[in-house]
């Protein structure tokens, strides 16, 4: 089965147990930690000053990292590894790079071997050609002068038909010349990317890679195909996760898999332990019961995986879309149309037992922005976290409502952004949380209702209500608990998504 590209492109690649390396590049700025995403895992050593740069776009206009070399001494090694013996049988090799100027003769993208002879080589020299040898000098496959382009992404592939011999060359996603022969490279050394392995620096790239990606056994393209517009998918993220993560908790792990499932691609180590974290303290305060439906709204790499659930069901987005999404902040409201259905109705929680939070990024400056919960009328029945900004309450203030028929509850200022939750545990008196403070509140006695909770808006006797232009990063819905240790926990892990990313 192979890869095909598309609009509709899908997180998924049927041949992932066949791919022997994988170089995302992805990481931050400066590390010369470059992680091998195939399920081989293998060990790269960056050499000189090689390392992930983010100050550069991928080829996909993201800022996740890409390898960076400076075309004097830099490249990656890989030692030896069956996996990378490409002497028998059908393979793929290919890449993204961007290149900032030639060497003395050209520029080399990968290598396997030594000096001398042996494996292959993969290379642009200075008059354009993009060239595939093996054997040190055999060139197998090329093209015509002044195809390869400086200072753009170019994706690069090179295929081989086992049963026919046949090598085929493609630049761009276009066909650009083929070679039928029985010349197979040999393997006796290191894997090199982005370097020539000699004493002289001539060919070292002075430029950029992302995801290098070999497959061996399987030719993966046969003619002309759309270039990937997404970085290189992983098939199983669970089968990663059941092997390399085994002690996580099991929930933060059922959670992992259902998000990197969505993502199409393994969250990052640092994303992980913080999801683990937050869960496994969540469980250790005693607090994790008690949270029935909530969203971790960031540190996934898709808007499909930031609205699996972490509890209960899933939302319903109405009108999100991935450009409202930051991995690190959350969904971006525009005060109109963008808001989620939590699937929790009001009373799938006790009278007097229950909570509603949010974690605000970045406060919404409308009149009135409400962030979590519904309102019904006749009687009066109040469960939401808004803020207002009108002229009945100068400075602006946080309106914090848990089961309650009047509007006292007020704390702080609009513009209050981090941890904002209401808690109820008595008919008489509620909680509220903002600015690292809780405050209780006298309330009257006010039965649940039966509308839905709304985030980014409320519910107002079934019609959407003061929806917000904040930025939200969490919510929560549920039993009563300790506000002050839900703070602690979720700001830990938005703190945690930010140095991981």
């Amino acid at each position: 089965m192979s890869l095909t590209w598309s609009p509709d492109y899908a997180p998924v690649d049927g041949d992932f147990a066949d791919v022997s390396l994988l170089l995302k590049g992805e990481g931050t700025n400066g590390s010369t930690t470059i992680l091998d995403s195939s399920s081989n895992n293998l060990s790269v050593t960056a050499v000189d000053n090689a390392q992930i740069s983010t100050a550069v776009n991928t080829p996909f206009g993201t800022g996740d990292g890409v390898l960076a070399f400076d075309g004097s001494g830099d490249y990656l090694n890989i030692s030896y590894d069956s996996g990378l013996d490409l002497s028998s049988g059908d393979f793929t090799i290919e890449f993204f790079t961007y290149v900032n100027s030639y060497d003395t003769s050209g520029v080399f993208f990968l290598k396997h071997t030594g000096a001398g002879t042996g494996g292959y080589e993969f290379w642009a020299s200075t008059d354009g050609t993009i060239r595939f040898n093996a054997n040190g000098s055999t060139v197998l496959v090329f093209t015509g002068s002044g195809v390869f382009n400086l200072n753009q992404w170019n994706h690069i592939a090179v295929c081989l038909d086992s049963s026919a011999n046949e090598y085929k060359l493609f630049y761009n996603g276009i066909f650009v010349g083929s070679r039928i022969t029985s010349f197979r490279p040999s393997f006796t050394s290191a894997f090199i990317a982005a370097g020539s392995y000699i004493t002289s620096s001539n060919y070292d790239l002075n430029g950029y890679l992302s995801n290098l990606r070999i497959t061996k056994g399987v030719a993966r393209y046969t003619e002309n195909f759309d270039v990937p517009t997404a970085p290189f998918p992983i098939l199983s993220p669970s089968g990663r996760i059941t092997i390399a993560d085994d002690s996580l908790d099991a929930d933060a792990r059922q959670y992992i898999i259902n998000v990197e499932e969505q993502d199409g691609e393994e969250l990052e180590a640092g994303v992980r332990t913080a999801i683990n974290n937050f869960v496994v303290g969540c469980k250790s305060d005693g607090i994790w019961n008690a949270i029935k439906a909530s969203c971790l709204l960031c540190g996934a790499r898709t808007l499909e995986g930031a609205l699996v659930p972490l509890k209960g069901g899933a939302p319903t987005n109405f009108n999100f879309t991935l450009s409202d999404y930051d991995r690190e902040l959350g969904l971006l409201g525009n005060g109109s149309t963008k808001y989620l259905d939590a699937n929790r109705k009001d009373n799938a929680d006790p009278q007097d037992n229950s909570h509603r939070s949010v974690y605000v990024s970045t406060a919404g400056n409308l009149t009135f922005n409400s962030y979590i919960g519904n309102l019904a009328q006749f009687p009066n029945r109040f469960s939401c976290i808004l803020a207002a900004n009108d002229n009945f309450l100068p400075g602006g203030r946080l309106i914090l409502l848990e089961r309650s028929s009047d509007g006292s509850q007020q704390v702080g200022g609009s513009t209050q952004t981090g941890f904002i939750g209401t808690s109820r545990s008595t008919s008489s008196q509620s909680s509220g949380r903002a600015t690292g403070t809780t405050t209780l509140f006298d309330v009257t006695n006010s039965p649940a209702n039966t509308l839905r909770n709304l985030v980014f808006a409320r519910d107002f006797n079934g019609a959407v209500n003061l929806p917000t232009n904040g930025r939200i990063a969490f919510y929560s819905i549920g039993e009563a608990l300790d506000l002050a240790l839900l703070d602690t926990r979720i700001s830990a892990f938005i703190t945690a998504i930010g140095a991981a990313i």
